[in-house]
């Protein structure tokens, strides 16, 4: 059975061109890939490296992306990385 669940983390890269980029979180084991299309905030769906969002994530079963992102929500009450 999959696992999943929610937390916060920081985007460590995030690809324009692509629309898609990584969240790394301290409760996490590897960084969660995540689409633009799962962003909610705006109708752009773009995130930046450095933000801190909130991210409900879920085990893919993909070898090179073993965590994807199925909803996330930029936080700007948390303007700083977490951990640091």
């Amino acid at each position: 059975m999959a696992r999943s669940g929610t937390t916060l983390g920081t985007v460590i890269r995030w690809d324009e061109e692509r629309h898609s980029g990584l969240i790394e979180a301290p409760d996490l084991a590897a960084p969660c890939w995540v689409d633009g299309s799962v962003v909610h905030h705006g109708s752009d769906g773009e995130l930046r490296t450095g933000q801190v969002v909130e991210v409900d994530w879920t085990e893919s079963g993909e070898g090179d992306k073993p965590l994807r992102a199925t909803r996330v929500v930029p936080r700007p009450d948390l303007q700083t990385g977490l951990g640091g």
